[in-house]
């Protein structure tokens, strides 16, 4: 299949890693992949070390050149499906394929477990915008069934991978040696991206 992954946002974090991974994956089942993003986002800069192709797209922001570059480049380049991953680039790439004859299916992947907003636009792109929506666990399909009204056979969960090669557990000690944390000790932690919604405050609360 010939793929195209759209990213709107300029962070870093799991879900750009997840997204270059992901394609990292299809290339090497033989399928055709390629990202657009825009030119100051990381991952524009961080593609080429995945072997992923990527093209600059200036779709930072939810404006009309941005959905004007996105039609362009929908309307020179042909997909079999389009895979959607922050809200900008979703809405961009959902109104472009609606004015373009022929358009490729979208499947939007949504990575965040904070609130979707129940406006009848929103419901749109969801439920008509898309083909198919993906989630990265199940909690967040229950959420969307829930708290949206989404039907559940327009849902898919798909909890992102954990290369088991990369993160094995190691020797314990030599670890904390060399992180010079003492041996006996108990450490609790989180490990992520810093995000409100994390509940990092909690873990704060509690100590």
């Amino acid at each position: 299949m010939k793929i195209l992954h759209t990213e709107a946002s300029c962070g870093w974090g799991g879900q750009e890693i997840r997204i270059l991974t992901e394609a990292r994956g299809l290339i090497r089942r033989g399928h055709q992949v390629e990202l657009v993003c825009p030119s100051e986002a990381r991952i524009f800069q961080e593609a080429p070390a995945y072997g992923v192709p990527v093209r600059a797209l200036p779709i930072g922001k939810k404006r009309l050149p941005a959905l004007k570059a996105m039609r362009a480049f929908l309307r020179d380049n042909r997909f079999d499906v389009i895979n959607t991953h922050s809200s900008t680039d979703s809405w961009l790439a959902a109104l472009a394929c609606k004015m373009l004859a022929d358009a490729p299916p979208i499947v939007r992947t949504r990575h965040l477990s904070t609130a979707v907003n129940r406006s009848w636009s929103t419901r749109w792109l969801y439920e008509k915008g898309c083909a198919h929506v993906v989630v990265t666990g199940e909690a967040l399909k229950a959420q969307l069934i829930r708290d949206n009204g989404y039907p559940a056979e327009q849902l898919t969960s798909v909890p992102t991978g954990i290369d088991t090669q990369r993160f094995a557990p190691g020797d314990r000690q030599a670890a904390r040696q060399a992180l010079g944390l003492e041996i006996d000790s108990r450490y609790i932690g989180i490990v992520a991206t810093l995000r409100s919604w994390k509940g990092h405050q909690y873990l704060l609360e509690a100590f």
